[in-house]
């Protein structure tokens, strides 16, 4: 896990995105989960994965100005390659293992998003 923590807000800023696995697994279901909580209560803006990943550049350039969060489930890193190999070569990244959850072994529970979402929110 990469990051950096800051006490400013940043809550509601449009120059702050967030982009999430969305695997079949229970990880890449934890990670979409926190990215929408994140985009829902203002403090990133949720972005496609499948579009930068398949879509004209165009679509995307403004995102590469922007403070991006990109959350990943596992050490197989999808949104993590997805943005470099897109040209993206300034990012935050989270890795859900990382933080000790197990693949495949993960309750997809309230309290394990509020846990994850808690360490996710503060990352800049």
């Amino acid at each position: 896990m990469e990051n950096q923590e800051n006490s400013l807000c940043i809550c509601g800023c449009g120059d702050y995105g967030v982009v999430s696995c969305s695997g079949a697994c229970d990880l890449g279901h934890i990670s979409d989960l926190v990215a929408r909580k994140l985009n829902q209560n203002k403090v990133r803006k949720m972005s496609c994965l499948a579009l930068i990943a398949s879509g004209p550049d165009e679509k995307f350039d403004d995102l590469k100005n922007k403070n991006m969060l990109v959350i990943d489930g596992c050490s197989e890193d999808c949104g993590f390659k997805i943005m470099n190999n897109r040209g993206f070569d300034s990012f935050v990244h989270l890795r859900l293992t990382d933080l000790g959850y197990e693949k495949g072994k993960t309750p997809i529970t309230d309290e394990t998003i509020k846990t994850i979402y808690e360490k996710a929110e503060i990352l800049y």
